[in-house]
């Protein structure tokens, strides 16, 4: 019975060893997991996303691949791993019956000195013994302006152009005396770890309008990156810098949206005007015993607070929206959207403290914690700081600290998901219908919101104004 047993398991292994090494004869039609591998928009000599290919054998058979190459050779803006070989052309590949391959492919998009979206194109082909297969491969490439480390000297000012976009790599830094403009329509794409330093008595100007905004976030455009943070690192004004100004920009997908340095000039360290600084990984706008004048502005989504006021310095927020629902990675968010301390402490542990002041008027502070404002501030020491017509999400004592007028812990209207935004998840902080917010803020004389609709005679907390479908 034993020798029956072991005999017939010998003919079943040597019967379906067999068939595993059967190779297919004829002409075989290989299945694709799709027709046309897509890229979306990437700059000239960056380089994009890998994406990927199935090839998928059908038959019960084992098919032999003689080739799989791009048909523009060694001339090709593609690049290729088939299987985890690479090279513009792999051979002699072995695709098991009902089995499957990848193939990746990146592109890179050569320069053509135009202001215009160009396209690539090619052929992947995929030969067998007696057929030839193809899949399209399809770039969108943008020419660009490649800004590497730069330094804007000499004193001067410098206007960056808006013909094409402008990608910098590493720290640029704008030196003595110098001032570097940011015009209407400027995109600005920082290249993984850059950034841009404002240094000593300089200023950056980013001057958008209503109508075209000046965009800066990283340098990746493909649809999965969109709204991706940590792209960059961050946009800092040294504490000797002067007269900054952000005027109708939005900032995004870096680790630190702006963070500025203790200033002792009379003038605001910066002026924020009709500016969103969305998803950062770590802060969204951090004041270094700054001074900070800020309207029409929102911050939103960010992996630590959202906005920072350390070390003292003197803040004033109106009309302004500071948002955060942060989901990312896997780690929940654990600090609150608003934080504000007067002081800092040495290795020794020495306390050091600056004056501390913060105006918030007609003004949002909320998110998914269930306290969404924190203060530390040194004994005996001089600071304070109000909310007036404002809409706060806390468990603080909002009487005993002088909170005016405020709504505090403003409750969910029926029907929406959400206490005072549209869709917080996805940046959009339009007030949702039904809102405590609307008609609750004063005249501030800020007659337009951030997207320049007017205000009516009884404005809506925050930056954004309510507006009916």
């Amino acid at each position: 019975m034993l020798k029956k047993l072991v005999f017939a398991i010998l003919i079943f292994t040597a019967f379906y060893g067999c068939k595993r090494n059967t190779i297919f004869s004829g002409k075989a039609e290989l299945r694709f997991s799709t027709d046309t591998v897509f890229f979306d928009t990437v700059f000239t000599t960056v380089g994009s996303l890998t994406e990927r290919l199935k090839i998928i054998n059908p038959y019960n058979e084992a098919v032999l691949i003689n080739r799989v190459y791009l048909a523009e050779g060694q001339g090709s803006n593609f690049k290729l791993n088939v299987d985890g070989i690479q090279g513009n052309e792999v051979k002699d590949i072995r695709l098991e019956a009902n089995d499957s391959i990848f193939v990746f492919v990146e592109v890179t998009v050569d320069p053509n000195g135009g202001n215009t979206p160009l396209v690539v194109e090619e052929l992947l082909k995929v030969q067998t013994d007696e057929n030839d297969q193809s899949v399209a491969l399809v770039a969108w490439g943008q020419d660009a302006y490649f800004f590497p480390s730069v330094a804007f000297t000499d004193g001067e000012i410098f206007q960056l152009p808006v013909d094409k976009p402008i990608v910098f790599y590493g720290y640029s830094i704008v030196d003595t005396n110098s001032t570097l403009i940011i015009p209407a329509g400027a995109r600005i794409h920082f290249h993984a770890n850059g950034g841009l330093i404002v240094g000593h008595q300089a200023s950056l100007k980013i001057l958008g309008t209503v109508e075209d905004s000046v965009i800066i976030q990283g340098d990746r455009l493909e649809d999965f990156f969109e709204d991706v943070p940590g792209q960059w690192l961050q946009i800092l004004l040294s504490q000797t810098s002067i007269d900054n100004e952000v005027r109708n920009a939005i900032i995004k997908n870096g680790q630190l949206g702006i963070r500025v340095d203790s200033n002792s000039n009379a003038n605001p360290s910066l002026i924020l005007e009709n500016t969103q600084i969305l998803n950062m990984s770590y802060i969204g706008l951090l004041g270094q015993g700054a001074c900070i004048v800020a309207t029409n502005t929102i911050v939103g989504n960010c992996g630590d607070y959202t906005v920072a006021l350390n070390v003292g310095g003197d803040y004033t927020f109106k009309h302004c929206t500071f948002g955060n629902v942060w989901s990312e990675g896997q780690n929940p968010r654990s600090k609150p959207t608003l934080f504000m301390t007067n002081y800092f402490t040495d290795a020794a542990k020495t306390i050091y403290d600056r004056p501390f002041s913060a105006s918030f008027e007609n003004t949002i502070v909320y998110g998914t914690l269930d306290d969404e404002v924190e203060f530390d501030f040194a004994p005996n020491t001089t600071y304070s700081f109000g909310f007036e017509n404002c809409a706060v999400k806390t468990d603080l004592n909002a009487d005993s600290l002088g909170f005016v007028n405020c709504i505090v812990n403003p409750g969910v209207p029926s029907g929406a998901t959400n206490a005072l935004f549209v869709s917080p998840g996805t940046n959009d902080y339009h007030l949702v219908a039904g809102s405590q917010a609307i008609d609750a803020g004063i005249d501030l004389g800020i007659q337009n919101d951030l997207e320049g609709n007017p205000r009516d005679v009884l404005p809506d907390i925050g930056a954004l104004e309510y507006k009916e479908e």
